[in-house]
């Protein structure tokens, strides 16, 4: 939808626009609806505002990148580079075949472009992106509260009792200072990482904060939006990542879990776990369960519960082997991936490989002994 401004109006054309007029005020970068206004000078504040005006720009860039790449590594879309995109396209499309053709609210006469300014569609995709990016990697990066079969078996026999405190967000000083650093994967913008280091986390969420942050406020620098329009349009942004991430959180993923990196039709291969802790607490949490006998849940219901389970934490312990085996097989890989990611990465491995095997005798100690007492099965668990 277009709006016509003081310089560029003339009733006599079509959707009363001059689209010939010159714009007094600068002129607009086409393709990015962001004006330059005259006499900018590289680095200064116009500078970097025109610049923060086509990093939305860049980050679906990005994206299709990734997503052209995810292809030819998996021989099919990855589920994860297709929620970005869908997210991208839903977005955008809400923004200018909806909220603009509704509201026609015309942009500040200082602006060099043609389109309608009510809601800001650059502060829409930068918070939306932004937030779509962090609240991933919030659930990626904080551990969860059962992480291990004790505590899980503590949660359950007493669920009011406290935990061992811990230190900020259950890190260690080290862990800290260290982190894991998994390079370019947690740049991207849903982390290819299944679990993130949390040197990781302060770098994406400073990296991205650093490229999206700013674009609402550089869009009423330029004059291309009021703070009215650029406020709308970073709440509608918020509202609709957070909404679309707990619908792609909490509804679809949990059911398309089983089907790590298997194929989904012909198109598309399953690439976007949960968190590897959220997988590794659910698993001591039906440990837990099996081993106090559950009154809640039918055998058969556990069985299949365990089973999936299981499959799981063998797709990541099939990652984690093969990360190891390649930086063992490539010399080059050992300059991109540092000592501490591979200790982090052995540790994962030894981890998930122990629970896997508790988790393949508690599963056929439930298929063989199904018609004996539950505190039988847990006693031969033991």
């Amino acid at each position: 939808s277009v709006c016509p401004l003081p310089w560029n109006a003339n009733a006599s054309l079509p959707h009363g626009i001059d689209r010939t007029a010159v714009c007094p005020y600068g002129r607009r970068l086409e393709g990015f609806d962001v004006t330059i206004p005259k006499d900018t000078v590289p680095f200064s504040v116009t500078g970097l505002c025109v610049f923060w005006g086509v990093v939305p720009f860049g980050v679906v860039g990005l994206a299709l990148v990734d997503t052209v790449v995810g292809v030819c590594r998996l021989g099919g879309i990855g589920t994860r580079e297709m929620t970005f995109l869908v997210f991208v396209l839903g977005m955008v499309g809400l923004n200018e075949l909806f909220f603009k053709h509704l509201f026609r609210e015309p942009r500040p006469p200082e602006s060099c472009c043609h389109s309608c300014g009510f809601p800001s569609g650059h502060a829409v995709m930068s918070i939306g992106f932004f937030m779509l990016m962090f609240l991933d990697a919030i659930y990626r990066t904080m551990p969860r509260l059962a992480v291990s079969q004790e505590s899980a078996l503590a949660v359950l026999q007493n669920p009011k009792a406290k935990k061992k405190k811990r230190t900020f967000l259950g890190w260690t000083l080290r862990e800290w200072l260290v982190g894991d650093v998994r390079a370019f994967a947690t740049l991207l913008p849903l982390s290819a990482a299944h679990t993130l280091g949390h040197t990781d986390f302060c770098c994406f969420a400073l990296v991205w904060g650093f490229m999206l942050l700013p674009v609402p406020f550089s869009r009423v620098v330029l004059k291309d939006h009021t703070p009215e329009q650029v406020l709308a349009g970073a709440t509608i942004g918020f509202l609709e990542a957070t909404i679309f991430f707990v619908i792609i959180r909490h509804a679809i993923l949990p059911k398309l879990n089983y089907r790590l990196s298997q194929r989904i039709g012909y198109v598309f291969v399953h690439n976007f776990p949960l968190p590897m802790m959220e997988v590794l607490s659910r698993a001591f949490t039906l440990l837990a369960t099996h081993q106090m006998g559950s009154q809640d849940m039918s055998t058969a219901v556990l069985c299949d519960k365990l089973r999936k389970a299981s499959q799981e934490v063998e797709w990541y312990l099939n990652q984690a082997q093969g990360l190891l085996d390649k930086a063992n097989r490539r010399w080059y890989r050992k300059l991109l991936v540092f000592d501490e990611d591979m200790v982090t990465t052995r540790r994962e491995v030894h981890r998930l490989q122990a629970v896997k095997e508790k988790l393949e005798k508690a599963l056929s100690l439930c298929e063989e002994e199904s018609s004996i007492p539950s505190s039988e099965s847990a006693e031969s668990l033991c």
